[in-house]
C-alpha cells in the first residue's frame, strides 16, 4: 500500500523525525521499543525497568531524555500525533471547497491508520493519559495548529450555504466520528477491511451528514 501524503508511513521514520541525528540515537531505541511494550501491557502498567530491558537503555539515560514513564508515553505519542498531522495537512491545504476539505480530512485520516496501524493503537490508548497529564496544554495546542485552519475552511462552507449551520463543536464528531469508529474496529480485530478500503464511503457519509 502506498504511504499516506506528508506520512513517512514508517515507524523509524517517525519516530527518527521526533529525535533526530545521532544525538538522538538512545532517545529513538527507548521510544522505538516502548510502543510495542505500551500495547502489550498498557501505560499504567508497564514499568521503567521494562522499557530498560526492551531498548537496552540504563534508567539513567530514561530518566534524563524523559524524566519518567510518563514523559516517555508523551513523547510516542507527540511523535504518531505531528505525523498524523503533516499526512492531514498535505492532503487538506490544497482542498478547492468545504466538501473536498472533508474527502481529504477523512482520506488522509484512514489512510494513515492504515499504514501506521499499532502507532494508530497506541495514539487511541495514550490520548487521554496525555490530555490529563503534565502535557495536556501542549496536546491541545497541537490540536489546534491541526484544526483551525480546517476549521476555518468549514466555516466558509457554512457562509457559502454549503454546510448547514450546527454547533461548532458537534461538526468534528459529525465529519470524523465514523472513521474513527471505524479504525478502533479496525484496530481491535473487529473488522476486516484496512479503514483506506472504505476511504470514499466514510468520506461521503461525513459530507453527508453536514451538508445543507
Amino acid at each position: 500500500m502506498s504511504k499516506p501524503r506528508g506520512s513517512t508511513s514508517c515507524l523509524a521514520q517517525v519516530i527518527e523525525l521526533a529525535s533526530p541525528g545521532e544525538r538522538g540515537a538512545s532517545r529513538r531505541a527507548v521510544l522505538a521499543h516502548a510502543l510495542p511494550c505500551f500495547n502489550a501491557r498498557g501505560i499504567e502498567a508497564a514499568t521503567i525497568e521494562d522499557l530498560r530491558q526492551r531498548s537496552g537503555q540504563s534508567v539513567g539515560t530514561i530518566y534524563h531524555h524523559f524524566r519518567n514513564k510518563e514523559g516517555v508515553a508523551a513523547a510516542l505519542f507527540f511523535a504518531g500525533f505531528d505525523d498524523q498531522s503533516r499526512a492531514i495537512a498535505a492532503r487538506t491545504e490544497t482542498a478547492a471547497d468545504a466538501h473536498a476539505m472533508v474527502v481529504a480530512l477523512v482520506g488522509a485520516y484512514v489512510d494513515w491508520v492504515s499504514a501506521l496501524p499499532e502507532l494508530a493503537a497506541f495514539l487511541f490508548m495514550a490520548r487521554e493519559t496525555v490530555a490529563q497529564g503534565p502535557y495536556g496544554d501542549e496536546l491541545r495546542q497541537r490540536l489546534e495548529a491541526r484544526y483551525d485552519p480546517i476549521d476555518t475552511r468549514l466555516a466558509e462552507g457554512v457562509h457559502a450555504g454549503l454546510i448547514t449551520e450546527l454547533p461548532t463543536e458537534l461538526i468534528p464528531a459529525l465529519v470524523l466520528g465514523g472513521a474513527e469508529s471505524y479504525c478502533r474496529g479496525w484496530l481491535a480485530g473487529r473488522r476486516d477491511a484496512k479503514p483506506s478500503a472504505y476511504a470514499g464511503v466514510l468520506a461521503e457519509a461525513a459530507w453527508r451528514s453536514i451538508a445543507a
